[in-house]
C-alpha cells in the first residue's frame, strides 16, 4: 500500500509474510512521537486501568500454572512498559518488577503515582547494551511492532533470559480480519488507512491485512507462524500459543464484550430496539470467537522458555 503523506509504503515478505513499512522513520521522528505520548493518561492514577492490568497478569500466571507461591520472588522485566501498570500488577502477585521505559512522563508516573521502585529510564538498545543481569520473566506486550529491528531485539531478549526463564510476547495478528467486523474498531482502522494510504477500502483491507501498520507508530506486523519462527531461531522454545479476540478477558479486557442476559433484560422491559441491537452485538461476538478459533482474530500471545 502506498502512503499518501510521506515516502513510507507497506510491504510484505512473500516468503515469511512479515509486513513492514519502508523506509523506517528516523530516530528523531520516533523520539518526537514517543516523548510524552501518555501525557494525558499520566495526570492521575486510573483505578480501572489498574484493575485491567491486574486481571491480565492473573490470567498470564494461570496460563503458566503459576498458582500460589510459584510467582513470588520472580524478577519480572517489563520492556517498554509505558506507565507501568503491568509492572505494578506483577508486584501484587509477589514478583519483583523492573520497568524499562525511555519516556520521562511515563517514568515519572510509574515512580510517583505507582511507587515502583525499580525503573530503568533507557530505550531498548541502551538497556541491552548495558545490562548484565538475567531475568525470570521478560514481558513484551505490544512493543515488537514499534521497534525498527525486531530480529536484534528478540536476540537480545533471548540472551537475558535465565535458564528456564519465561518470555511472554504479545502483538497484533497480521493474519487477523476480526478488526473489520467490530464496528467501532472497523471505523477506526478504515479512517486511519483512508487518511494515510491510497486505494483503501473494506475489501482491500480484508485481502491485504496490513494491520496495524501506520508509521511512526507500528512499523512491523507479525502473525503466529513468522513470530514463532523468529523466537525459535533465537533459542526460545515455545510452549503456549494463543490467538485472542477484542475484549478477551485476559489479553484485551479494555473492550466491552456483550452478554445475552443484557438483551433478555431489554426485551423483558419492552425495549425492542435496544434488545435487537444487543442480540446483533452478541452474535457478532460469537462470530469473532469463531475467528479466534480459526486464528483470524486480532491478537496473538506466545509463551516461550529459554
Amino acid at each position: 500500500m502506498e502512503h499518501k503523506k510521506t515516502d513510507n509504503s507497506i510491504y510484505r515478505c512473500p516468503k515469511c509474510k512479515v509486513a513492514f513499512v519502508h523506509p523506517q522513520p528516523s530516530v528523531d521522528e520516533l523520539n518526537t512521537y514517543y516523548t510524552g505520548m501518555y501525557q494525558e493518561k499520566a495526570i492521575s492514577f486510573n483505578e480501572v486501568q489498574m484493575s485491567r492490568a491486574s486481571k491480565s497478569i492473573k490470567g498470564y500466571l494461570k496460563r503458566l500454572k503459576w498458582n500460589g507461591e510459584k510467582s513470588k520472588g520472580k524478577t519480572f522485566l517489563d520492556l517498554g512498559g509505558g506507565l507501568g501498570y503491568y509492572s505494578k500488577a506483577a508486584s501484587e502477585y509477589g514478583m519483583s518488577p523492573i520497568l524499562v521505559e525511555k519516556d520521562s512522563v511515563s517514568v515519572d508516573f510509574a515512580k510517583n503515582k505507582l511507587n515502583l521502585k525499580s525503573i530503568i529510564k533507557k530505550d531498548l538498545n541502551e538497556f541491552f547494551s548495558s545490562n548484565t543481569e538475567k531475568y525470570d520473566v521478560v514481558f513484551f506486550r505490544h512493543v515488537i511492532e514499534h521497534v525498527t529491528e525486531p530480529n536484534e531485539v528478540i536476540e537480545s531478549i533471548s540472551s537475558i533470559l535465565k535458564d528456564d526463564g519465561i518470555f511472554i510476547i504479545e502483538t497484533d495478528n497480521n493474519a487477523g480480519i476480526e478488526i473489520l467486523f467490530k464496528k467501532g474498531v472497523k471505523d477506526f482502522y478504515l479512517k486511519l488507512y483512508t487518511e494515510n494510504f491510497k486505494n483503501v477500502s473494506f475489501s482491500k483491507l480484508l485481502s491485504v491485512r496490513p494491520f496495524a501498520l501506520d508509521p511512526p507508530r507500528h512499523l512491523f506486523a507479525f502473525r503466529m507462524g513468522n513470530l514463532s519462527n523468529l523466537l525459535e531461531k533465537n533459542g526460545i522454545k515455545l510452549f503456549i500459543k494463543d490467538h485472542y479476540r477484542l475484549g478477551h478477558p485476559v489479553y484485551w479486557p479494555n473492550i466491552h464484550s456483550p452478554k445475552i442476559m443484557y438483551a433478555i433484560k431489554a426485551f423483558s422491559k419492552f425495549k425492542l430496539r435496544t434488545g435487537i441491537k444487543l442480540i446483533l452485538e452478541y452474535f457478532n461476538l460469537l462470530y469473532r470467537i469463531l475467528l479466534q478459533f480459526l486464528g483470524l482474530s486480532s491478537g496473538i500471545c506466545i509463551y516461550g522458555k529459554k
